[in-house]
């Protein structure tokens, strides 16, 4: 037994030391994205009764977590709220929508980004 306790210690170091990487780098900051949704929809006004789906995943394409909801009052837009705390937005969210894959436009939405955001978009232009 003597001759194997070494490498089971090395195993067990490894196995904790991947279930806190996770946690550092997956839980944590998925954790952070879905509170900085729930607050931006408290911002927006919208009740948690009103959303139809809701999906949160990593966005490993640009970075941080991407939530995708449908609300029951607007079926036919997608909406999608980025986290990403290198965006400097109202709690780091960008919120855009789509309708068969095509993007809308602000005043085609019925649930609005912030007017933060609607600023920012509008000083870029």
């Amino acid at each position: 037994m003597k001759k194997y306790k070494k490498w089971w210690i090395t195993i067990g170091i490894i196995f904790i030391l991947s279930i806190i990487g996770y946690v550092y780098w997956f839980a944590i900051p998925k954790h952070t994205a879905n509170k900085a949704v729930d607050n931006y929809l408290a911002e927006q006004k919208i009740n948690s009764n009103q959303i139809e789906t809701r999906a949160i995943k990593k966005d490993w394409k640009m970075g941080g977590y991407l939530t995708k909801i449908v609300f029951k009052d607007d079926l036919k837009l997608k909406y999608k709220y980025s986290y990403d705390e290198r965006i400097d937005l109202p709690y780091h969210i960008y919120v855009s929508a789509f309708k068969e894959g095509s993007s809308q436009e602000d005043n085609q939405m019925k649930h609005p980004p912030l007017q933060e955001q609607l600023e920012e978009m509008n000083k870029s232009k």
